[in-house]
């Protein structure tokens, strides 16, 4: 059992650290970290569970992997079922998400988008506060354990450590971590 302790310590470690390097956003009388959660309406979050932005249907949060939301109704996912409603208008689960009972919004590279006033967004790319989309702005440096490389079709982005950490394969990480030998310790007296 002891060597699953430091596996669990540096995933615990690696949430805080992520969540550190993002605003914390208000949602109703609470307030969560955008990359965690998404808020709907105003004062209802809904959780990001590995990646998978849940969405809101009635007064419950769903996958769009194994449910869809018809009118307020959450509908186990049937890909090759028919269209289903939001408001008067029928959709295509596999295509679209249907946000507060009326409003459709596109999936785009296999991600539901949401909505922030009249507009749908990614909430990789913009953050919406008070029905205003701004764009999700990047940490001027990778703190520990985050992953400083960017990879897409154009090729790969290395962003800055922070200061007295070093970039490891693709993550930054302090040199102290890797080699505590090599650091100098402090003594309490």
């Amino acid at each position: 059992m002891a060597p699953l302790v430091p596996l669990v310590l540096t995933g615990l470690v690696a949430g805080v650290v992520v969540a550190q390097s993002e605003e914390l956003l208000n949602c109703g009388s609470s307030t969560y970290f955008p990359s965690q959660y998404t808020c709907f309406d105003g004062d209802f979050l809904c959780p990001v569970l590995n990646g998978d932005i849940y969405i809101r249907c009635g007064d419950a949060c769903y996958s769009t992997s194994q449910y869809s939301c018809s009118d307020d109704t959450l509908e186990p996912y049937n890909p090759d079922g028919p269209l289903e409603d939001c408001g008067t208008s029928s959709f295509d689960p596999s295509q679209y998400v249907c946000l507060d009972g009326d409003f459709l919004c596109p999936f785009m590279d296999g991600n539901a988008t949401l909505r922030c006033g009249d507009a749908c967004y990614a909430p990789s790319q913009y953050n919406c506060t008070n029905g205003q989309l701004a764009p999700v702005t990047a940490p001027s440096c990778i703190p520990n354990l985050g992953q400083n490389v960017i990879c897409d079709d154009e090729g790969c982005t290395f962003l800055q450590c922070c200061p007295g950490l070093i970039s490891v394969a693709d993550h930054c990480r302090d040199p102290c971590e890797l080699v505590p030998s090599d650091c100098p310790t402090s003594t309490a007296t």
